[in-house]
């Protein structure tokens, strides 16, 4: 079950204060991200509550109401939605996997996932997109020096006989993306240099229903 209350403020960069119920409370951000384009003012929110009495906050952060969709901006969620949608076979380009692994030592690295289908061994990091303007959904929303290094880590593991995937998830409605150069040049340069040629891309937009608290994957083609 969901809250649903406004948005008042981020600070501490993983605090929220919360207007719910003519009160304001205070909600565990687990968005490492800037958020930049989300963090309005009186903007809807949506948030759960842990019985966990040890949690020093005791709601989190879920999603925010913008632009006539939900967000969801929960990035911890995002690769247990995408681990369940494996299983399942609903990304219709891995529906023959016999072996998932979560967390894949590589080198120095750890990929999101390892999968083995056809004999082939296949390497997916995903990414959270949240960021998006009137026409592109765009990533990343700050200088990731850790997207750099999955990027590299990535191409790299070509040579060891992987086919490495970058599995972006749009939180948003829109059905275009590009790399946000003017936030992170370095790591859209890369991006350039390695997607497609070496990194294959996938896109799946995040459907997000805070009142059933569920989420559907669907394929973008971009």
């Amino acid at each position: 079950m969901l809250y649903f209350g406004r948005f008042i403020r981020r600070y501490k960069r993983f605090f929220v204060d919360i207007e719910y119920e003519n009160s304001i409370i205070t909600c565990h951000n687990p968005n490492t991200g800037s958020m930049r384009n989300l963090l309005i003012e009186g903007a809807p929110v949506c948030f759960s509550r842990s019985n966990n009495r040890k949690r020093k906050l005791q709601y989190t952060l879920e999603g925010i109401y913008l632009d006539n969709q939900w967000i969801q901006t929960n990035t911890i969620k995002t690769n247990k939605i995408v681990y369940n949608a494996l299983k399942k076979g609903e990304i219709i380009e891995f529906t023959n996997t016999t072996k998932i692994t979560r967390e894949y030592p590589l080198g120095n690295s750890k990929i999101d996932f390892y999968l083995e289908s056809n004999n082939k061994k296949i390497l997916i990091e995903v990414k959270s997109v949240s960021l998006f303007d009137q026409e592109y959904a765009m990533f990343p929303d700050a200088k990731t020096e850790r997207g750099l290094k999955h990027l590299i880590a990535l191409k790299n593991s070509i040579d060891l006989g992987y086919i490495p995937y970058l599995l972006y998830i749009i939180q948003s409605n829109r059905r275009k993306f590009r790399c946000a150069e003017e936030i992170d040049k370095l790591y859209c340069e890369k991006y350039k240099e390695y997607v497609p040629q070496f990194i294959r891309p996938l896109f799946y937009q995040n459907i997000f229903d805070p009142y059933s608290n569920t989420n559907s994957l669907h394929k973008v083609d971009i």
